[in-house]
């Protein structure tokens, strides 16, 4: 048997099922004139068509999605960096394959190179991609840990090793090879070459794994559905022949893991704030009404006051549950908390939402009623109010009744000389100060308030407010 014959038979034995994907290949119909390569025609098959579509469509997603991730996080963290250079790297992993299927059978001279620099390409930047994804693991799982385990250096490792066996192959054949006619076969330890990448996505999901407890559940699963697609793709090419499954399925899965990791990072932005709100909301309200508490009141009503002009009007209220002891010692403290609650709730049905109300302490609320100083508009809400509460009093049978005390704010004009020391309106001199003193009209409303139930409880009393 000469050395012709006898390279044959190795390279059949040791690579049948690949000749039965040439054979297969080879009754392609051929549909697309590409054009002129080398002085000759190449006409490109439905198989090739068919890879270069879907990897150019796959290099324009991984483009807008690698934009998507650097625009949309202006703060680049070692994560978003690696994040963006997997990106990257899939486009390169795309744009090599289909170069590598453009120049498929074609005996150019052109084609000579870039058939062998394209699928070069495809083999060492699936090593580096490798590296890029057992790095991005790590950075999600860690938790800003500085030790890094051996799982990861043993990734770096194989890259390594995986792209120094590919130099080599270039003069061996190890891993694939080129007939005379340009076509591409696979070599003898072509399966080294799968297993050293099967090898380092099993590593990249033991870390996973192992620090499970290091992430949320959507984002585990996530990342658990990128070793899904690559690892059945990478069974498959190693198996049969035809069908150039691997790099599509490694963007695919890598889009997938991106969008599942940014729907959690939304989710966790939106928790965040809602836990925000809640912090927020809490600290400004009282617990059993969930009307403001006395700071956070008092802040809003002394701000209201500090903007006040002459213009402005005002009305502030104490209100006041009569013999609140007595309820308590008769019928309970549940009974005592059901109506805090109880005229709280009135309140807040007859006032608008302008208005500021807040439990001041105790069985003691306070009422800002902005814009307006009528005493029709007092009498009239004041009225509802007892009447509502003389009503809920009643059903439960319950002698329970409400003091007010008010400071009547009213609005003036006071006009005269125009006064550069005072704030003024430049077109008429009319002194717009507010001239309101908060804690002058606290003081007047509680004495206000004082007055009713010393001398006739369950009924308001009004104390006018001298601005001049």
């Amino acid at each position: 048997m000469d050395i012709r014959r006898r390279f044959l038979f190795l390279s059949f034995r040791g690579n049948a099922p690949l000749f039965r994907g040439i054979m297969t290949h080879a009754r392609d119909r051929q549909v697309f004139d590409a054009g002129s390569v080398g002085g000759g025609w190449r006409i490109m098959t439905v198989r090739a068509m068919f890879h270069i579509c879907m990897e150019l469509w796959g290099i324009f997603i991984c483009l807008i999605c690698a934009g998507g991730i650097f625009i949309a996080t202006p703060r680049k963290t070692k994560r978003t960096r690696i994040k963006i250079l997997m990106q990257i790297a899939c486009m390169l992993l795309l744009g090599a394959d289909a170069l590598s299927w453009y120049f498929h059978a074609d005996a150019g001279e052109t084609a000579y190179y870039m058939i062998r620099i394209s699928n070069f390409s495809v083999f060492c930047i699936n090593y580096i991609f490798m590296s890029f994804f057992a790095t991005y693991v790590w950075l999600t799982v860690s938790k800003n840990q500085h030790r890094k385990p051996a799982a990861l250096h043993t990734v770096y490792a194989l890259s390594v090793i995986g792209i120094l066996l590919l130099i080599i192959t270039q003069f061996t054949g190890l891993f694939y090879y080129f007939d005379d006619h340009n076509l591409y076969h696979r070599g003898n330890f072509y399966l080294l070459s799968q297993a050293i990448a099967v090898l380092g996505i099993a590593l990249c999901l033991f870390m996973l794994i192992s620090y499970r407890k290091n992430l949320e559940r959507i984002t585990f699963f996530s990342m658990m559905s990128f070793f899904v697609l690559p690892v059945l793709a990478t069974i498959y090419q190693a198996l049969a022949y035809g069908f150039s499954l691997q790099c599509l399925a490694i963007a695919i899965s890598t889009q997938i893991m991106f969008v599942m990791d940014t729907v959690e990072m939304n989710m966790r932005f939106y928790s965040q704030q809602a836990a925000y709100e809640k912090a927020r909301y809490e600290a400004e309200h009282d617990g059993m009404t969930g009307l403001l508490n006395k700071k956070a009141g008092w802040k809003h009503m002394r701000k209201y006051f500090d903007r006040m002009d002459s213009h402005d009007e005002a009305m502030l209220m104490f209100v006041d549950i009569d013999d609140f002891k007595i309820i308590n010692d008769t019928y309970g403290h549940t009974v005592g908390d059901f109506w805090i609650r109880e005229v709280a709730s009135q309140l807040r049905h007859i006032y608008r939402q302008d208005d500021i109300i807040c439990r001041y302490g105790g069985d003691e609320f306070i009422v800002l009623i902005r814009n307006t100083a009528s005493e029709q508009v007092l009498e009239t809400t004041l009225g509802m109010f007892f009447q509502q509460l003389t009503r809920a009093s009643e059903q439960r049978g319950q002698d329970v009744h409400c003091s007010v005390g008010v400071c009547r704010v009213a609005a003036i004009r006071i006009s005269g000389n125009r006064d550069t020391s005072r704030n003024t309106d430049g077109e008429n001199g009319e002194d717009t100060r507010g001239g309101v003193d908060f804690g002058q009209c606290v003081k007047q409303a509680d004495l206000a308030l004082y007055e009713t139930k010393r001398f006739n409880k369950g009924t308001f009393n009004v104390y006018n407010y001298d601005r001049s």
